[in-house]
């Protein structure tokens, strides 16, 4: 992340992470919010700042909820599949409902309210099609596989092989494989939103670092982005204090 380039916009802090991403923040064409379930940063305050600041910088924003993997998440963690798929449905209700309050309070108009399952932009023939781009890479490039192994070991806590995981119930170990799902399914999102939602140019944002960002947006490799893609680092500083 470059922050000779970080900004305060208000409630926010905004970095961008590379040169070419300052442009696209300058163009202000989209932004897309990724809110995920079991976040707790993610509370209706918080989310109605960044709808509030999105709207009032970008000519269009997009709500995502990364629902499709959430269950291999749990799994990962050492729930059965059982409780690890009532547990997903669960925090998903949960988030639709506080992203729905957050749109109320923020007073942006219903028809620019957009928000999107993650399962259900998967459907698109573009998502898909970056989506086994994305799987290759993995297959592929070690240096791909090591970053994104790397990224879901420390945001996912992985159950010991015994399966004593954080699941109220011992079950086999199900393999570190099923974390990375939760971030292949996301990466597409990174690599090209305006091609699976027909914007000119579009950044994603996180309120944390992205480890795998080097990957996209600089240097060369197999899931480079293009020019018309870009991150930001965006910090609530409300939610920090």
């Amino acid at each position: 992340m470059n922050t000779s380039l970080a900004a305060v916009a208000g409630d926010h802090i905004v970095e961008p992470y590379s040169p070419n991403c300052e442009r696209l923040l300058e163009a202000a064409d989209h932004l897309l919010i990724g809110v995920s379930p079991g976040n707790s940063y993610f509370g209706i305050p918080t989310l109605t700042r960044i709808l509030t600041w999105a709207h009032a910088t970008f000519r269009r924003i997009d709500v995502i909820v990364p629902d499709r993997s959430l269950a291999a998440n749990y799994r990962a963690q050492g729930y059965s599949e059982q409780v690890a798929h009532k547990k997903a449905r669960t925090e998903i209700s949960s988030v639709r409902r506080r992203i729905r309050r957050a749109w109320e309070r923020s007073g942006i108009p219903e028809h620019e309210q957009r928000t999107h399952l993650l399962s259900e932009l998967a459907l698109l023939p573009a998502y898909e099609k970056l989506h086994r781009r994305v799987r290759e890479a993995l297959a592929s490039d070690e240096r791909v596989f090591d970053v994104c192994q790397r990224t879901t070991s420390r945001a996912v806590p992985v159950a010991e092989q015994t399966g004593e995981g954080t699941g109220s119930v011992a079950v086999p170990a199900p393999g570190p494989h099923l974390a990375l799902d939760y971030l292949i399914d996301e990466m597409p999102f990174f690599i090209d939103t305006p091609n699976i939602l027909g914007v000119p140019s579009s950044l994603v944002n996180y309120h944390m670092p992205v480890p795998f960002a080097g990957l996209l947006y600089t240097g060369d490799g197999p899931l480079r982005a293009p020019s018309h893609q870009g991150l930001i680092l965006l910090r609530d500083r409300a939610a920090e204090r």
